[in-house]
């Protein structure tokens, strides 16, 4: 199974080259005249189609690209563009809050700055221990 594994690998490594290492040849042959070596004859005019397509595509496949690019920038703004109005959003909810909060604090401020709070409950202390005194001497009696 190694040995397998090693020409196999040898192969895709070593085939390749073959077929780099040919050279292209190309030639003008005259009616009636032989060609200096084999291959494929072709006219002017078939090797200009051809010359042809392959721009037509080369250019087909560079317009694809811009195509292709250009959607997803699209695609790349619209998404910012989302992220953006939701960090916004998430701004302004936090500043409600913080604006909430800051209300919140002044209101509890203006009531702990005040002498009624501290005097009722000293006052309610006072009566809860008074009761209960009086409860306790009359059980007791």
């Amino acid at each position: 199974m190694k040995l397998l594994n090693i020409f196999i690998s040898l192969c895709l490594t070593f085939l390749p080259l073959c077929g780099i290492s040919q050279e292209l040849k190309i030639t003008s042959v005259k009616k009636g005249q032989k060609a200096p070596f084999t291959g494929i004859v072709m006219t002017q005019g078939a090797l200009s189609k051809i010359e042809a397509d392959l721009r037509l595509e080369v250019d087909l496949c560079a317009n694809k690209c811009e195509l292709e690019k250009g959607e997803l920038e699209l695609l790349f703004q619209k998404d910012i563009k989302i992220l953006n109005a939701e960090v916004e959003g998430l701004k302004q909810f936090v500043d409600v809050k913080n604006r909430r909060i800051d209300k919140l604090e002044q209101v509890i401020e203006e009531h702990n700055t005040s002498w009624f709070t501290p005097v009722v409950a000293i006052a309610s202390f006072a009566l809860g221990v008074a009761t209960t005194i009086g409860i306790t001497y009359a059980v007791n009696k």
